[in-house]
């Protein structure tokens, strides 16, 4: 009997655990701004235009907040690169890598 309390015992405070979890560290999200970097730098070493390039436009748009100067020479420069063929892989690896000079 004293055997059998003994383990329930244990098995209830193994399940129960004692909660001693660390306090987690926030993490801020990155901005539309370090987005936009990262698809550019991507676009930049592979010379694809894939879905990644989808909200883009609306980063690059984001930058307007903060550099609305930089923000449409962004956003031409994103007009150019659309307008470059897909075959046309080494055009857009350097329009790609001018834009990311660009920030």
């Amino acid at each position: 009997m004293l055997a059998r309390l003994i383990v329930c015992s244990l098995l209830v405070s193994a399940l129960l655990g004692c909660d001693g979890r660390e306090a987690g560290v926030p993490v801020e999200p990155p901005g539309p701004v370090e987005l936009a970097q990262a698809v550019l730098r991507d676009i930049a070493s592979t010379g694809t235009l894939n879905s990644s390039i989808e909200g883009l436009q609306d980063r690059l748009d984001a930058v307007r907040a903060t550099d609305p100067a930089k923000a449409d020479e962004l956003l031409a420069d994103y007009e150019k690169l659309m307008a470059i063929p897909r075959g046309n892989v080494a055009k857009i690896k350097a329009t790609a890598k001018e834009m990311v000079d660009k920030f």
